[in-house]
């Protein structure tokens, strides 16, 4: 099964981010060792087989623009698209917006600042044996705080901010153009479409491994991480 199209949804504001940016550009803009974070996206879609991909902007659109089509010069293997959302249309209307770019069968749809290293193979591998209509990325969240592992009343060992046992959204899904109509015009997907397909029990999932490389950069503290622990895509 081929998934060779994705959709970037890069139109927020990152209002938790601004100390990074300045709110100079959208965040996808940010450097991350001297790249940034929508280039290592690109990259690694690109590694994924991705062929075309749309980008959905909004907030500082014409930065974005400028730096895709510096993109496209210097990614000459994948179609590089955009549309801009005229106003605020929420992750649902935005994909839905985006997907007239769309010509194959399905799509990928990937958060703006999803960081990862994981292959794609698995879950179109599993979005096909379930005959899915979408299927999610999930990775197990990692803890905030320390872990104390306690045994007869007496700490055993401490664990520094694991993985737990608790699956939440990747930021990356698989998408058939079958549903495409079925997303809302305005709103969020996760409040809408996404509850509908797990009601019709046609939404699969696969977790990333524990020890591959995930992160979503929501706040300063994320992006700091980031810059300090990419490991960088062979």
């Amino acid at each position: 099964m081929l998934v060779e199209e994705a959709i970037i949804l890069a139109g927020g504001k990152g209002s938790r981010i601004t100390d990074i940016t300045n709110d100079e550009y959208h965040k996808g803009l940010a450097l991350i060792q001297n790249k940034e974070i929508n280039y290592w996206q690109i990259l690694w879609l690109v590694k994924n087989g991705v062929k075309h991909i749309t980008f959905a902007l909004g907030h500082h659109s014409n930065k974005t623009i400028a730096f895709l089509d510096r993109m496209q010069s210097e990614f000459v293997d994948v179609d590089i698209d955009y549309v801009v959302e005229e106003r605020k249309l929420g992750s649902g209307g935005a994909f839905k917006l985006a997907t007239k770019s769309i010509r194959g069968e399905r799509c990928y749809v990937v958060n703006g600042d999803t960081m990862t290293t994981t292959s794609l193979d698995m879950l179109k591998e599993v979005h096909k044996r379930k005959k899915a209509l979408a299927s999610m990325l999930l990775v197990n969240m990692t803890s905030p705080y320390g872990i104390a592992k306690v045994e007869n009343e007496m700490i055993k060992s401490f664990i520094e901010k694991p993985r737990l046992d608790l699956p939440i959204h990747a930021g990356v899904d698989i998408i058939e153009r079958e549903i495409f109509d079925r997303f809302p015009d305005q709103g969020q997907m996760e409040d809408t479409i996404f509850n509908e397909l797990v009601e019709e029990r046609r939404f699969a999932s696969y977790i990333i491994p524990n020890e591959i490389f995930w992160k979503s950069i929501d706040t300063p503290k994320d992006y700091i991480f980031v810059e300090k622990n990419w490991p960088g895509l062979e």
